[in-house]
C-alpha cells in the first residue's frame, strides 16, 4: 500500500461516519478516484456495514462470521503492505 493510501485509509471509518471536515473528505475522495484498491476496500466495508444493519439482532452463524473476519483481515493486511 502506498504511503498516501495508508494515510487516508486510517481515517476511512471517520469518513464513512461523516465525522471529517470537507478538506479531509475531499483528500480521501481524490485518493479513491486514483486508487481502485482503496475503492474496492471502501466498497467492501460499506457492504459489510449495510449487512450488519440489515441483520439487526439476528445472530450470525459462527462459520459465516469467521469467513467474514478472515476476508476483512486479508483485505486490510493486503492494503497495509
Amino acid at each position: 500500500m502506498k504511503e498516501d493510501c495508508k494515510k487516508h485509509f486510517k481515517r476511512i471509518s471517520e469518513y464513512l461516519d461523516a465525522e471529517l471536515d470537507d478538506r479531509a473528505c475531499k483528500e480521501i475522495e481524490e485518493n479513491l478516484e486514483k486508487c481502485p484498491e482503496c475503492l474496492e476496500c471502501l466498497n467492501s466495508l460499506k457492504k459489510s456495514i449495510q449487512l450488519c444493519k440489515e441483520a439487526g439482532e439476528e445472530e450470525m452463524p459462527a462459520e459465516i462470521r469467521e469467513r467474514l473476519r478472515s476476508n476483512l483481515r486479508d483485505c486490510f493486511s493486503h492494503k497495509l503492505k
